[in-house]
């Protein structure tokens, strides 16, 4: 007769129990240790080194998007719009690439990544919105339309325009919210928001 070891008998309960072991070990030790203050310990050098990286990040974060809010509210009125396209679609790659470049900074807790992504997302689809409203305007500029016709033209193409500009920062508002409380929270600060 052949002494092969039977296979294991696998059931449904065992295999979620297993399952079930797999998934709650890890949570249960991420758990004590955020209770028992590893992960908020103020004597901690890991947690100031974190801490600083995370106050860092996001001050300069905020700053970038701050220098760009600007650059929208100083430009004049009287930029004639493809030399107002080609500014704000310079300033927002610039915005972009210093995003990318503050993001590189190690250390920093992951929900300022996070934010720096979302926010930088946001920054990137200016382009297309000012894109199309200027590229509309412009058009019908070129149609040579009486001046009470372009102004109501303008006025409603920019309200599109601040429409979707405003829906585009509300977007991800309650996301971006909960990071920056929790940031303040975790590490007992208060992070400049704008």
């Amino acid at each position: 007769m052949d002494n092969q070891a039977s296979p294991s008998q696998h059931t449904v309960k065992s295999v979620a129990r297993n399952i079930g072991v797999g998934v709650v070990t890890p949570v249960l030790a991420a758990t004590i240790i955020y209770f028992l203050g590893f992960n908020r310990s103020g004597s901690s050098e890991e947690f100031k080194k974190k801490k600083e990286a995370t106050v860092n990040v996001w001050t300069a974060a905020m700053q970038n998007k701050g220098i760009l809010s600007k650059v929208f509210i100083q430009m004049d009125q009287n930029t004639p719009l493809d030399k107002a396209r080609d500014n704000v679609n310079h300033e927002v790659d610039i915005a972009v690439d210093n995003m990318e470049n503050i993001r590189k900074e190690p250390n920093a807790d992951q929900r300022v990544y996070s934010s720096i992504d979302i926010i930088t997302q946001q920054i990137k689809e200016i382009k297309p919105i000012f894109s199309t409203y200027t590229d509309a305007v412009l058009a019908f500029y070129a149609e040579n339309h009486p001046d009470s016709i372009l102004k109501a033209f303008e006025a409603e193409k920019l309200e599109d325009l601040t429409n979707k500009m405003q829906a585009l920062t509300a977007r991800d508002t309650t996301r971006l919210n909960v990071f920056y409380n929790g940031l303040n929270k975790d590490y007992n600060i208060k992070l400049p928001w704008e």
